[in-house]
């Protein structure tokens, strides 16, 4: 037996190929042994807690461009273990190396994460956490949504740091819709300026941060683009009533392509 290789199903997980880890899972590379040319990983979660039938269902018949697919989901003695799509990047990858964006291209990003998070929600599923790490990137560049549905899984610690997480999250542990455009506010933020609008050299700095914009409207450093920051600007703000909803939003994405070229591919 090859202590490498998990099989399971029709599939092998190949335990020397590691494509990530994080607080919550461990990313391997995945083989259908039936469909050889299908690109997939297997996330494991360390979790005594597998998700109803009711909810695997629901995430096996999930079907949309913006949305990384689950194809099927497992659980041994330890382990919840979930087979998806493979994609070739995240847009933590893509912050990395700072590529810079045009307007366009950023109202193409956040219109595709915005279209991936509303098909989740009105299949009755949550985003676990939106942050660059969750947002995927496949071969034809289109915008990928995951680590969504089996909240159950995810357990935070109380010293993991979640520099994306709403302010009512931090304080009143406040589960809204309004917490993920917060979250997505912060992440076209990064992507224009290469840097979240706090430092994350202390364990108080995110903290600081959210009592600030609590007394005063954050103020967004002079750029180039108009269109973004008047986004930016409704979505990272202290009150979640006062947030820009994601109907909204979309609206709002919708006038501003029909004013420039729409470029938003999904």
């Amino acid at each position: 037996m090859n202590s490498s290789i998990i099989n399971i199903g029709v599939y092998q997980i190949l335990l020397n190929r590691l494509i990530g880890q994080g607080w919550h899972s461990t990313t391997y590379q995945c083989i259908n042994i039936q469909q050889m040319q299908k690109q997939l990983v297997a996330k494991i979660y360390q979790s005594q807690t597998v998700p109803n039938d009711a909810e695997i269902i629901k995430l096996k018949k999930l079907n949309h461009a913006n949305v990384v697919q689950i194809y099927d989901v497992y659980q041994n003695e330890k382990d919840v273990i979930i087979i998806m799509e493979k994609c070739q990047s995240s847009l933590r990858n893509e912050m990395k190396f700072q590529k810079e964006y045009d307007e366009m291209e950023l109202l193409a990003v956040l219109s595709q994460i915005l279209k991936g998070y509303n098909y989740i929600l009105d299949q009755g599923l949550e985003i676990n956490e939106l942050k660059p790490t969750n947002i995927m990137i496949d071969d034809n560049e289109i915008i990928k949504v995951s680590n969504y549905g089996m909240s159950n899984l995810y357990k935070h610690s109380d010293v993991e740091v979640r520099p994306y997480a709403a302010p009512e999250i931090f304080f009143s542990n406040k589960q809204t819709d309004a917490k993920n455009i917060y979250s997505l506010g912060l992440i076209i933020y990064q992507l224009v300026f290469h840097q979240l609008p706090f430092s994350l050299k202390q364990n108080g700095d995110v903290i600081a941060f959210l009592q600030r914009i609590k007394k005063s409207k954050l103020q967004i450093p002079q750029n180039k683009f108009q269109k973004i920051t008047e986004i930016i600007s409704q979505m990272i703000i202290y009150d979640y009533q006062e947030r820009i909803n994601r109907e909204k939003l979309g609206e709002l994405l919708i006038q501003n392509f029909k004013r420039g070229t729409n470029c938003c591919k999904g």
